[in-house]
């Protein structure tokens, strides 16, 4: 029996300049994975209070069922985004709820259905889930547009790893920003960017008792597609280009929000899209053969024994 007695609740932010004709695939796959209806508070950003997107959000919003969490107009800037955010998390959350935090452009996918999932958490104490990106692109590689009415799949069937393709390791934007934070408790606050809990919120337990990003493999296509938590990613669309000058023309644009623009911006002036057969595709045989809890155990374990190994090892430097 679940021991848990409400449905996550799910928290984003619409800009609607440029993914407002992803916010009803997005309302729909998380409700196909539980969010019930008044349960998803999407924050809406408009240049202006009469721009039209904002219209049709709430009337988007509305066919599923929910209201938007507020109507935000003033410049935008990623650091001000996730104030807010965590704000609304603060006035609609208890400590003991679940949150699922999500861009509109990232789709969450997970092992089970979501109470399995939330009871396999509550055994373990985890009160937060991170999962690496996956990268949906268009088959011929172009920033392709986004159906209006047919499903997203079959127009961005290619699941790739195209961050760490693009930006590296290096510099202020590297493994650390292709993992997100997908799952977690009420009084976990989302650092800004949403990949990784502050550390001034809640009690923080991680899934693998550390941050996804600290694994050493998280950079291998291999490990990342075979994770049971996974976040596939419709960034690639053809409004990336248009959103990402702008942002950057902002003052307030984060330093790595900087440096990860301008690569991207420099790679696509460079290339018409992306080659395809250039990137680490998921094609399916890079998926665990474990059962995912499992697949868990294992990594969970790892986890510890490099501790131990970790605290033996400066033993003997002291001595």
């Amino acid at each position: 029996m679940n021991r848990h007695s409400r449905a996550p609740i799910l928290i984003s932010c619409l800009g609607v300049q440029d993914d407002i004709t992803l916010l009803p695939h997005f309302l729909a796959h998380y409700r196909d994975l539980g969010i019930q209806p008044g349960s998803a508070h999407v924050i809406v950003h408009a240049p202006d209070p009469g721009h039209p997107g904002v219209a049709e959000a709430r009337k988007t919003l509305a066919a599923f069922g929910h209201e938007p969490a507020e109507i935000w107009t003033d410049s935008y800037s990623s650091g001000a985004m996730w104030e807010r955010r965590r704000a609304v998390q603060a006035r609609v959350a208890k400590d003991q709820d679940w949150i699922i935090n999500a861009d509109v452009d990232e789709f969450h996918e997970y092992p089970a259905d979501l109470a399995t999932v939330l009871d396999w958490c509550e055994a373990r104490d985890v009160t937060c889930v991170q999962g690496p990106f996956i990268d949906r692109i268009a088959s011929d590689g172009r920033l392709a547009a986004v159906p209006v009415k047919s499903p997203l799949d079959p127009q961005f069937p290619v699941k790739a790893e195209a961050m760490l393709r693009i930006a590296g390791t290096e510099g202020k934007h590297n493994q650390y920003g292709t993992v997100k934070l997908m799952l977690h408790r009420g009084d976990v606050m989302p650092s800004r960017g949403g990949h990784h809990p502050r550390q001034d919120g809640g009690r923080i337990q991680y899934a693998l008792h550390r941050p996804l990003a600290e694994f050493p493999e998280i950079t291998r296509p291999a490990f990342r597609f075979s994770h049971p938590f996974r976040v596939h990613h419709y960034k690639w669309t053809d409004t990336l280009i248009t959103g990402l000058r702008r942002r950057l023309a902002d003052p307030a644009v984060s330093p790595a929000g900087y440096d990860y623009g301008m690569r991207l911006l420099a790679y696509f002036d460079a290339h018409d899209g992306f080659d395809v057969q250039d990137l680490a595709q998921d094609d399916g045989k890079y998926r665990s053969i474990l059962p995912w809890r499992m697949q868990m155990a294992v990594l969970r374990r790892g986890t510890r024994l490099r501790s131990v190994a970790g605290k033996v090892k400066q033993r003997f430097k002291r001595i």
